[in-house]
C-alpha cells in the first residue's frame, strides 16, 4: 500500500489527487470522483477519489481537519465560498460505500492490522461532520 498513515492525504495517491484538483474545475472534478453509478465493485482509485472529495468538501464547508496538509488546508481556504452544498449528500453516499467490502479500500485497509480501526474511525468522523453540515444546511433553507 503507498500509505504511510491513515489519514486522508497520507497516499502518494491521494497526493497526486490534490494535485489534479489544483488543475481542474472543482466542481467539475467533484462530481465526476464522487459519482459511482454502475461500480459493483470500488477499485482503490475511485475510493481515493471518494475519499479525497468528501475531505476537501469537509475542509470547504467546516474549515480544514486536523492533519490536512498545508496545500489542501490552503486550497480549502481560497475556496470557502465555492458553491458546493449540493455535493454533500453525494459524498455521505459515496463515502459510506467505501465503508464497506465492496471497496478494495477497505480490504487494503483491513489487511493493515494496526492500523484499521483508525482508518475507519477517521472516516466515520469525516461523515458525521459532512452529516452535520447537511443537517444544518437543511435547515437554514
Amino acid at each position: 500500500m503507498s500509505s504511510w498513515g491513515y489519514k486522508t492525504f497520507e497516499d502518494e495517491i491521494a497526493c497526486d489527487w490534490l494535485e489534479d484538483l489544483h488543475d481542474s474545475d472543482p466542481i467539475a472534478f467533484f462530481v465526476k470522483c464522487l459519482d459511482l453509478t454502475g461500480l459493483d465493485h470500488l477499485d482503490f482509485l475511485a475510493c481515493i477519489g471518494v475519499v479525497c472529495s468528501a475531505e476537501m468538501l469537509c475542509g470547504i464547508k467546516s474549515g480544514p481537519r486536523l492533519g490536512l496538509p498545508n496545500a489542501a488546508a490552503k486550497w480549502c481556504e481560497q475556496h470557502h465560498d465555492l458553491n458546493c452544498d449540493f455535493l454533500i449528500p453525494r459524498a455521505i453516499d459515496a463515502l459510506k460505500l467505501v465503508l464497506t467490502d465492496r471497496s478494495e479500500m477497505w480490504v487494503r485497509w483491513d489487511d493493515e492490522a494496526g492500523q484499521f480501526d483508525s482508518w475507519l474511525e477517521h472516516q466515520q468522523e469525516l461523515i458525521e461532520v459532512l452529516e452535520r453540515f447537511r443537517r444544518e444546511g437543511t435547515s437554514n433553507s
